[in-house]
């Protein structure tokens, strides 16, 4: 359903759009950069955690560039005097809890369905992420309480809030609402093909950046991708 604000944006200029395009582009790609940043920071610090704590220290190996996704939201907030968002990550409606659960089942269910298409057409997926969570915990189960509060307080947060709160915020002011789940979602894919390269894996996180960011849009619930995205981790293959 269109709202009042889609209705006037189908009048708003080129300029407009391209302002608020270059935008999010923008913001994707000083994200990448604090990314980066935060590996060359964050893994010494990760390995002398992994000295005294073993399988913590794997557990942190796979979200190292979560800070750096972070500190650029931390900026964001700190810069705009009118919009926090952090102010929408609310309680879960029952509408939410329906994406958090369709979004991690309904990306597993696209993987499923297009891999076995991929080497008709010269493709091939793998995964870059590990072992899922849950089969972790499992195995040692001293680390269920610092696991689950790394994935889901600490570094899916981290990453929603960027992509989902602060660049789909800056889609909002000229894009209407399908143009602004399409880009976000294209912009979260894209930069994978810094992290794990290859078409495929930008083709397989946009599908989950769409996802993520129709249920956002939908809801403007913030803790509905973030829930989701830990959820992934935690039961299917870190993204």
């Amino acid at each position: 359903m269109e709202t009042q604000n889609d209705v006037s944006k189908s009048k708003t200029g080129v300029r407009e759009v391209s302002l608020s395009v270059g935008s999010a582009v923008a913001l994707t790609a000083i994200g990448v950069i604090a990314a980066f940043a935060s590996i060359i920071i964050v893994d010494p610090l990760v390995g002398i955690i992994g000295t005294e704590w073993n399988l913590l220290g794997e557990l942190l190996q796979g979200y190292i560039v979560q800070p750096g996704f972070g500190l650029i939201a931390a900026c964001y907030i700190r810069w705009r005097d009118d919009y926090n968002p952090l102010d929408r990550v609310q309680k879960l409606s029952v509408e939410g809890i329906a994406w958090i659960g369709f979004i991690p089942i309904g990306y597993e269910v696209a993987v499923r369905a297009v891999t076995p298409v991929l080497p008709m057409v010269g493709l091939s997926h793998s995964t870059h992420g590990g072992t899922a969570k849950w089969r972790v915990f499992l195995d040692h189960p001293e680390i269920i309480v610092p696991g689950l509060v790394i994935m889901f307080a600490v570094m899916a947060p981290m990453e929603e809030i960027l992509f989902r709160g602060v660049i789909h915020d800056t889609l909002e002011p000229a894009i209407r609402a399908p143009g602004r789940v399409l880009i976000g979602g294209l912009l979260f894919g894209g930069i994978h093909l810094f992290f794990s390269g290859g078409f495929v894996s930008i083709l397989f996180t946009s599908i989950l950046g769409v996802l993520a960011a129709g249920a956002y849009e939908r809801t403007k619930n913030l803790t509905v991708p973030i829930m989701a995205h830990a959820g992934y981790w935690l039961i299917f293959l870190p993204i």
